[in-house]
């Protein structure tokens, strides 16, 4: 009689390599700025050179809202897409709570 393996979940921040661990953090950090940034400046700013492949691994893997437009240059602008159910810590005047 064969035994089934059970399946192994993942926990969502888990990868073999701890410097791919440490640049998905960086990354995370800059989108959570709310900011927008282009490939290139996340490049720079954390110091490697696979910003894309990290964009792609948010999304797909940590299913983030990263929305992106691409300029008449050529580049893609990405920034993280705000959840409208978050209430924001610092509530505008129009549609804040008062």
């Amino acid at each position: 009689m064969t035994q089934k393996k059970k399946a192994a979940v993942a926990a969502p921040m888990q990868c073999k390599d701890t410097t791919t661990l440490q640049l998905i953090k960086q990354v995370r950090r800059l989108f959570l700025t709310g900011r927008k940034f282009t490939a290139k400046q996340i490049n720079s700013i954390v110091g490697f050179n696979d910003a894309r492949k990290v964009i792609s691994t948010l999304r797909h893997n940590y299913n983030w809202q990263i929305q992106d437009y691409r300029q008449g240059d050529g580049c893609k602008v990405y920034w993280l897409e705000e959840d409208p159910r978050q209430l924001s810590l610092f509530p505008s005047e129009k549609g804040g709570i008062k």
